[in-house]
């Protein structure tokens, strides 16, 4: 943060994008405070800076204009000099953004409000190069907020120096427009309207450039207006249902339609402004809030629950998650943590344990550890619940939800939610398991080679595992379609209709492809109901492709390369095991077959549930879409908004009411539920609850009454708090100028062109060689890793997916940087240093 001294006091009067908050509105205006709250929500927003509104102040102080006339004031404003000190730090702030031209925009503070919007009523000015050019145009944004057309659009002729300045990069747009997430004249809010012109949008929104229209309705886009016969639309198909999304998601975070400004640069899209719709008070989306009753117990929320769970989703998984959570700590300290939903989001409260009771438990966890149930449960999944479970899951699939009937899809459904609780059972009982089969590899390293968990984890293997499939069929994909000019050329091109083109083009391509997408691809991204499959995506999985077309995967070279870097930790630690003696050696060589064994199924696991997840997804889906056509709903995602058993036994009942007299369809309506549930989640998504409820639990004090604990349960003790190390996260110290300091995670260093990606819809921007720039991985990103030059995380630990998965694919990471993804942008030159743990700014592409 910068700052303006006067005297002995210390005023901001600059504020960085990345360090502004939403109630930071009345510092920096309106414009500003949203477009930060927007990059914290995942957003990408050309990076800059504020000039807060003290600063206007502040300097008509330094210099009075001499009369409060609005004319004299502007006048003033333009002519009068600069406080030194001022000059200093937006020169300063702007240095930090490089030599591009930037755009330089008011920021009032009652600005994009839902009753005034003041759309057009301040000034902005674009392509400025140097301060110089920034000062004048800071000077212009001021003055615009005395200008007679804001007091006359205010309505009360008020004038006010309360504008903000916004300084970004400026945004080179091959297209830009505009985007309302609802039909601004009907209020369906089921259609988002874009205008989309060629080049820079000011043309078209100072209303001298007529713009191409689209309409996007239930995921399709349609051009419904050219703005010139037989040319080209300024984007396609893929594009504009991008742009829709951005408008949605920017909805649903501030819970209202959005009148959003947007602009695609080198393919990538950026978000210029939001602000809500002002003529549509009748259709905001609703608010509910939900009443927290404050546990009173110490409850954590939930690290990987990054948004609230839909009403279907919560009673569905969070009986099953607080059911089968407790096996995670099966091993180490035996607790028994409890899930619940406060205030639309996830928690964990863990209850409370007198020492006896804790005492009990681990000394009964040292005898299950003596006898080797963890490796038990693994080889279990091996041989018995990993072949259970496939077969499974391959008759499920036989089961077409589209084509049967209300009955059967119904049976179909219950009997997957079943299944679903036996997943998930298995799933954290193999990863209690997994945790203690690293935390034995962990705890011989430290005690026979006196190495940390950094070192250590330079010894997990991978790259193995029935989801490498996924990896492999890719690779395989990627070699054919190289091999085959046609193909390569179609995929390079990047149409819509790239499917379409492909079937005609090479049939026997456009099979491969399609037996791929059906075995690998109907999986969720996450355990997220909400989020479509790769399948559901086609263009995503044709980028994917094309990302590796000159290099494909190769699995026989890349487990090559794991296992020389094996090698040679090995070969590191022989001069102190040869030292430490046979019976050392043995323990550490027992120890890592036992993490070798585990490694595998960690991603595994997952493989196998989310295909669940995903089978589950369509077939409630379905059951919304029979709802809807019952009219007990209006669309089919509305199911998302209901409890299971309400949906569930809605279609049970049977409809139209002709065929059931004793209830009529009123009686039945959904909708009113629909409106609680989303209105619920709304206010959630608005309002996430803080990061836990309830004073920490006190350390635990072992009397002087309890018997002395056996060597195994110090030895449990030693290994709850070797893996509970793991988790630590953040990066400590300061960051050097010019860099991003995180969690160093893997070791090695590589320069390449950052990629910024947070979810799946943009995995195919990523090329060979990139730097993946992202909140976080899950084991699905595994299919970009084969791409990937380094890794740098806003989220993360040492022992998180990502962290693992860098160092099996031998690739530097950075983690847990905090703003990676707001700090960075397509095409930026980084150097990820995976050992210090600082990534760098090194240029522009």
């Amino acid at each position: 943060m910068l700052t303006l001294r006067e005297g002995d006091s210390t005023v901001n009067y600059i504020l960085p994008l990345s360090e502004t908050r939403l109630d930071d509105s009345a510092r920096v205006g309106r414009k500003s405070a949203v477009l930060a709250d927007l990059v914290a929500a995942g957003s990408v927003v050309p990076d800059g800076f504020s000039v807060t509104t003290d600063a206007l102040d502040a300097c008509l102080a330094a210099a009075p204009p001499g009369s409060g006339e609005p004319e004299r004031v502007q006048a003033h404003i333009m002519a009068m000099a600069l406080p030194e000190t001022f000059v200093a730090e937006v020169g300063a702030a702007l240095a930090r953004l490089g030599d591009d031209p930037v755009a330089v925009r008011s920021s009032g503070v009652a600005e994009d409000l839902a009753g005034q919007s003041f759309a057009g009523q301040y000034e902005s000015v674009l392509n400025v190069r140097g301060l110089d050019g920034v000062l004048d145009a800071v000077r212009t944004c001021w003055a615009s907020g005395f200008s007679e057309r804001v007091a006359v659009y205010r309505g009360d002729g008020h004038v006010s120096a309360e504008v903000g300045v916004l300084v970004q990069r400026m945004v080179a747009a091959d297209a830009a427009g505009v985007a309302f997430s609802c039909n601004p004249v009907t209020g369906d809010s089921d259609e988002v309207l874009i205008s989309a012109v060629a080049g820079l949008g000011e043309r078209l929104m100072a209303g001298e450039q007529t713009a191409d229209e689209w309409l996007v309705r239930d995921g399709r886009a349609e051009l419904t207006a050219a703005s010139a016969p037989g040319a080209a639309p300024a984007i396609d198909t893929v594009q504009a249902l991008e742009v829709a999304e951005l408008a949605l998601r920017t909805a649903e975070h501030y819970g209202k339609p959005q009148d959003i400004e947007w602009a695609y640069a080198n393919g990538e899209l950026f978000l210029l402004q939001a602000r809500p719709i002002t003529t549509l008070s009748s259709v905001v989306r609703e608010q509910i809030p939900i009443e927290i009753e404050e546990p009173a117990q110490f409850s954590t929320r939930d690290r990987n629950a990054v948004r609230p769970w839909t009403r279907l989703q919560t009673s569905l998984f969070l009986p099953v998650f607080s059911d089968a959570a407790r096996h995670v700590f099966r091993f180490t300290t035996g607790a028994t943590p409890k899930a619940s939903s406060i205030g639309g989001w996830v928690y964990m409260t863990m209850p409370p344990v007198d020492p006896a009771t804790q005492l009990a438990r681990i000394e009964d966890i040292a005898v299950q550890i003596r006898d080797g149930e963890p490796r038990k449960l693994v080889e279990r999944w091996n041989t018995e619940w990993k072949p259970a479970f496939a077969t499974r899951l391959a008759a499920l699939r036989e089961i077409d939800p589209v084509e049967v009937d209300d009955a059967t899809l119904l049976t179909h459904i219950r009997d997957m939610t079943g299944f679903f609780v036996e997943v998930h059972d298995v799933y954290f009982r193999l990863t209690g398991a997994a945790v203690v089969l690293l935390g034995e590899l962990g705890v011989a390293a430290q005690d026979v080679l006196g190495w940390n968990a950094a070192q250590t984890l330079q010894l997990r293997g991978g790259l193995v595992g029935d989801h490498m499939r996924i990896a492999i069929g890719l690779g395989e994909l990627a070699r054919l379609a190289a091999g085959r000019p046609a193909v390569r050329a179609i995929l390079e091109e990047g149409d819509p209709d790239a499917a379409e083109q492909l079937r005609k083009a090479d049939p026997e391509f456009a099979q491969a492809l399609l037996d791929y997408r059906e075995a690998y691809c109907h999986r969720t991204i996450g355990f997220d109901l909400t989020e479509p499959t790769l399948a559901e995506q086609p263009a995503v999985l044709l980028n994917l492709i094309r990302a590796q077309l000159d290099e494909p995967f190769d699995v026989d070279r890349e487990r090559a390369a794991l296992r020389a870097r094996l090698d040679a930790t090995l070969a590191e630690a022989e001069p102190a095991l040869a030292a430490a003696g046979p019976e050392a050696r043995r323990r550490f060589e027992v120890a890592l077959a036992g993490s070798d064994l585990g490694a595998p199924v960690r991603d595994e696991k997952v493989y196998y549930a989310v295909s669940l997840w995903a089978l589950l997804r369509y077939s409630l889906l379905e059951l919304g879409g029979r709802l809807t056509a019952a009219g007990l709903t209006d669309h089919a995602h509305d199911v998302l908004h209901l409890d299971l058993e309400t949906a569930l036994g809605a279609l049970d009942k049977g409809f139209p009411a002709a065929e059931n007299p004793g209830r009529s369809k009123e009686d039945a309506d959904l909708r009113d539920e629909v409106r609680t549930g989303r209105g619920r989640h709304t206010w959630a998504t608005a309002h996430p609850g803080p990061a836990f409820y309830g004073p920490p639990p006190k350390p635990m004090e072992m009397g002087p009454d309890l018997p002395t604990p056996s060597a195994g349960a110090e030895y449990v003790a030693q290994l709850a708090q070797w893996s509970m190390s793991l988790w630590a996260g953040g990066p400590g110290g300061e960051s050097p100028a010019g860099t991003l300091r995180g969690l160093a995670a893997s070791a090695g260093r590589y320069t390449g062109p950052a990629r910024v990606i947070r979810d799946v819809t943009e995995f195919g921007k990523l090329r060979r060689g990139d730097v993946l720039v992202c909140p976080e991985t899950t084991a699905q990103w595994a299919v970009l890793f084969p791409s990937v030059g380094a890794l740098v995380t806003d989220n993360g630990s040492i022992l998180s997916h990502p962290a693992i998965i860098s160092r099996e694919y031998g690739v530097p990471a950075v983690l847990a940087t905090g703003s990676a993804t707001s700090t960075f942008r397509d095409g930026q030159v980084i150097t990820v240093d995976g050992a210090t743990g600082l990534v760098t700014l090194a240029g522009e592409l």
